[in-house]
């Protein structure tokens, strides 16, 4: 039974590289986190103050002039502290609850080192932060990106009330434009 051999052992390197072209196992990818964004160059201000359900506010402050893009900027100043404002239930932006966001905006300041606060507030949490637009501004006279990341706490429910706006504290005049809210969602939960 030599022949018989020859054959069983000529088989073995055929099954050994048919097992060998199987798939390997697939490394898990971590996922990307999902995010939304809202964005405003402020050019149509009537269109974004009558949009349903009403998520920007304080357009009283909005003026023709002096702007980053367009010809319209939220003006803020000693009469008008806090800048067009993106108000909203967290339900009415996703279904699934940030877990940071990134708010994003152009700011002109005449002078170096201005007053003024980026601001995140979820009042319902006692969430409340803020962060100086000062450090942006080594001189004045020009237009600023500013930028903040804001992490929420885990207690955030759809019913939550979101405020994000620029606070001047009537400190500067201040020109606000294209305006950038970037969340990032949390994943949904596999069972």
């Amino acid at each position: 039974t030599p022949f018989r051999m020859r054959g069983i052992l000529s088989m073995i390197p055929a099954i050994v590289l048919l097992s060998a072209c199987g798939n390997p196992p697939e490394a898990k990818q971590p996922e990307k986190p999902q995010t939304i964004e809202i964005s405003t160059d402020l050019e149509n201000p009537d269109s974004l103050l009558a949009a349903q359900p009403l998520a920007w506010k304080n357009g009283s402050t909005i003026r023709e002039g002096l702007a980053f893009s367009g010809k319209f900027a939220s003006h803020l100043d000693a009469e008008n502290e806090y800048s067009f404002v993106f108000e909203q239930k967290l339900g009415y932006i996703s279904t699934l609850l940030p877990a940071r966001l990134t708010y994003e905006a152009q700011v002109y300041s005449e002078k170096p080192a201005p007053g003024g606060y980026m601001v995140v507030s979820v009042d319902d949490k006692g969430y409340y932060q803020s962060y100086p637009i000062a450090d942006f501004f080594a001189k004045g006279g020009e237009w600023k990106k500013v930028r903040a990341t804001y992490e929420f706490p885990d207690s955030l429910v759809p019913s939550d009330l979101i405020k994000v706006y620029i606070w001047n504290n009537r400190e500067s005049e201040l020109l606000v434009d294209d305006i950038s809210l970037q969340f990032e969602l949390i994943p949904e939960k596999k069972q």
